[in-house]
């Protein structure tokens, strides 16, 4: 039975978490939620006028999350490299393994979804504000904003080389340090 401060928008929204990591966009259905949620399609309907409005929640909720535990870790760690790490395996790391476990969430991540760009606008915010104090006390010509897009969207084209989940992380760390050599900073 769900908890009594759980409004049921909250409870599909969790639901639809569930079954969209499983099968993806494409494959999941108003009815396959509804079931997961314990609630009649109509009911759910009440709550979400269509998939694309109930698919736009999760994602804003799961990037919420992802932020959320990202700062909380990297205000305890030292140092832009260790920061910078942190942040780009938890957030380039997680729907690489998503994907790996499966294979059909891997829509998730399509950038043809508003809601998916700005999940990615969001993380290069996070690292252009990591990056920002380091590129200008170096006084490098590129704008902080431009150096996280590489680093974000270079991740990207990382997932389609990674052999698996490690091949990531260690891709990650790559870049990682190859950005913060770049910019002066100290690992």
């Amino acid at each position: 039975m769900p908890h009594p401060k759980v409004s049921k928008a909250e409870l599909a929204v969790a639901a639809a978490t569930d079954v969209f990591s499983r099968y993806g966009y494409a494959r999941t259905t108003m009815g396959d939620i509804a079931a997961q949620a314990g609630m009649s399609r109509p009911a759910l309907y009440l709550l979400f006028p269509d998939k694309d409005a109930i698919f736009a929640a999760v994602i804003q909720r799961m990037d919420e999350q992802k932020h959320r535990e990202i700062h909380a870790a990297i205000a305890r760690l030292d140092g832009l490299h260790a920061k910078l790490l942190y942040a780009c395996k938890s957030w380039g790391a997680h729907g690489f393994d998503l994907a790996e476990m499966h294979p059909d969430a891997a829509d998730l991540f399509d950038l043809h979804f508003r809601t998916v760009r700005i999940v990615y606008d969001n993380f290069q915010i996070l690292v252009t504000d990591l990056i920002r104090d380091q590129v200008r006390s170096a006084g490098i010509a590129d704008e902080p904003e431009a150096l996280a897009r590489c680093l974000v969207f270079g991740m990207r084209g990382l997932r389609e080389t990674a052999r698996n989940g490690k091949d990531m992380r260690r891709l990650i760390a790559v870049q990682v340090a190859m950005l913060v050599r770049s910019i002066g900073g100290k690992r």
